[in-house]
């Protein structure tokens, strides 16, 4: 019996401890989330979590507002942390869109047509290598790749390359012309992926004439491509200033980068975009996912998943 009263001291202790590191942690963020651990002091150890994953602030401290709302008030504090995290994960899961946009199937007789547009550097041209290989021998879609990229030098040759290994059309278009004939040779695919210049997300007029050319078919859908190694205002200003192109959906790449991919779930919270597709390394195809909901909450809270658990 002593030992066993050793050992309910021992995890009591452990649970004290774990509880000052995730007050320390809390304490480095602003007043607001001191307010929230005073209004709920059961909730420190699920916002620490949310904290460390990258989540901001204000969608941290929303969600457990949300979720305090539903949790069992009357039950004593082991219990409430229980239910608080089960509503947490739940408000979280709520928050989270997926859509399979690039796999689904073609039955409507004309190529699915789809331009990756974002900055510099997040990962198109590889991405779009991924996925064409993924369609290609995964799903066995006939697949064509278009590069309208001339302003990167090797742009085209980079994508060539990939494609000549798996034995794909690919075309450069660098004119509405160019990109209208380049479809029309392409219109018995079932999908055509597109790789767009990476500008500035401050760089208007770079964009306008992205969206020009991307505009002179009606046909092409737009994918929003960002890196989750950028910071957080980085990525809200590019997703700002390319939602000119209205984005069916958002690519997030380099997670495997990174140990805050918390900011994905205040992307698709502050842009409505559903995720399609998240790269995680650099292997053409094998780090490339197409996540379901429940893959995508894991990855975006990373430990904190089983944390909150």
């Amino acid at each position: 019996d002593d030992k066993k009263d050793r050992g309910h001291m021992m995890e009591a202790i452990q649970d004290d401890i774990a509880q000052i590191k995730d007050m320390i942690s809390i304490a480095g963020f602003g007043s607001g989330m001191h307010n929230m651990v005073c209004n709920h002091f059961e909730s420190v150890g699920v916002l620490a979590s949310l904290l460390r994953a990258g989540v901001s602030e204000t969608l941290a401290g929303a969600i457990i507002q949300k979720a305090s709302v539903s949790m069992d008030n009357t039950a004593d504090q082991q219990e409430k942390i229980k239910s608080l995290k089960k509503y947490v994960m739940k408000e979280c899961l709520s928050r989270v869109a997926v859509r399979d946009y690039f796999c689904r199937d073609n039955t409507s007789g004309v190529p699915h047509v789809a331009a990756f547009i974002g900055p510099t550097g997040v990962g198109k041209t590889t991405t779009i290598a991924k996925l064409a290989a993924m369609l290609t021998f995964q799903r066995k879609m006939r697949v064509a790749l278009i590069s309208i990229d001339n302003y990167r030098v090797g742009a085209f040759e980079q994508l060539k390359a990939y494609a000549s290994i798996m034995g794909l059309l690919c075309v450069p278009a660098f004119s509405a012309q160019d990109l209208l004939c380049a479809l029309d040779r392409m219109k018995s695919m079932d999908m055509v992926l597109i790789d767009t210049a990476g500008h500035s997300h401050f760089d208007k007029q770079r964009i306008d004439e992205i969206l020009k050319l991307i505009q002179a078919d009606f046909r092409i859908s737009a994918h929003l491509v960002l890196s989750v190694t950028s910071e957080s205002i980085i990525m809200q200003e590019a997703a700002s200033a390319f939602s000119v192109f209205g984005p069916d959906t958002v690519v997030f790449t380099k997670v495997d980068e990174t140990r805050r991919c918390g900011k994905i779930l205040d992307q698709i919270n502050d842009f409505k975009l559903p995720v399609s597709l998240i790269a995680n390394g650099q292997r053409v195809p094998e780090d490339l996912m197409v996540p379901d909901k429940q893959e995508l909450l894991k990855i975006i809270l990373g430990k904190g998943s089983k944390e909150i658990n």
